[in-house]
């Protein structure tokens, strides 16, 4: 966020030129972001191939009620100073740079980060392990549930519904068949017009194998 005031002095956020797969881009560094981050327009235009998470990670942000999900990454060959490796990039929508270094990179460089003069040192060429008292980890937006157990979970809840997901056709009547409510008419004597309803020949098959099993079941009984 930039302010308006023209009249205030700000010192410029610590910008440098990186080489993505030998193509130039604008990296910022930020020591206050979690993560490491491409944008997705140098990802399309370095034509850059990404892998989709199988659970999408959240990104919180400084302002309340904003909301981003990280649900790609990329792996490209980094160069900067005497750096030159593989690393992995989450891919987001950045706005007004081309990547975001945060401090994943920063710790497993070491790198060290001055201001008034501005200097950048690289402590290690070679990316460290991200382990000690000062990590953390973050978990993933959706929760991991795993096949075997979620087909467990299916199989029970099927075996106590079981007496309540019947075939309509072929299940039992209940114990009380007798017709106990009454359908009171506006006026008894009105005669409504009908006539007798026609099944059409294509479904005529489906209708009698209906019939048979609402007969069998004794929910429907031939008239007297």
């Amino acid at each position: 966020m930039r302010p308006k005031d023209a009249s205030r002095m700000l010192p410029v956020p610590l910008v440098v030129e990186v080489m993505v797969n030998d193509k130039p881009v604008r990296a910022l560094l930020d020591i206050g972001c979690m993560a490491d981050f491409i944008s997705t327009t140098i990802t399309d235009q370095l034509k850059v191939k990404t892998e989709v998470l199988e659970s999408p990670l959240p990104v919180y942000l400084a302002v309340q009620g904003s909301r981003l999900k990280i649900n790609r990454v990329a792996e490209v060959n980094f160069k900067y100073q005497v750096i030159d490796c593989s690393c992995r990039f989450d891919v987001v929508n950045v706005d007004n740079y081309d990547m975001i270094l945060g401090t994943p990179f920063l710790f497993q460089h070491q790198v060290a980060i001055g201001l008034n003069p501005t200097h950048i040192s690289i402590g290690s060429v070679e990316p460290k392990d991200i382990e000690g008292e000062d990590t953390t980890v973050i978990l993933s937006a959706a929760a991991t549930v795993l096949t075997d157990t979620l087909e467990r979970l299916r199989e029970q809840l099927c075996g106590k519904a079981e007496d309540l997901c019947q075939d309509g056709a072929r299940a039992e009547l209940p114990l009380r068949r007798a017709i106990n409510h009454t359908i009171p008419l506006i006026d008894e004597n009105k005669v409504y017009s009908w006539r007798p309803s026609r099944c059409p020949d294509p479904l005529r098959p489906l209708w009698q194998e209906k019939r048979n099993m609402y007969l069998e079941s004794e929910q429907w009984r031939m008239a007297s």
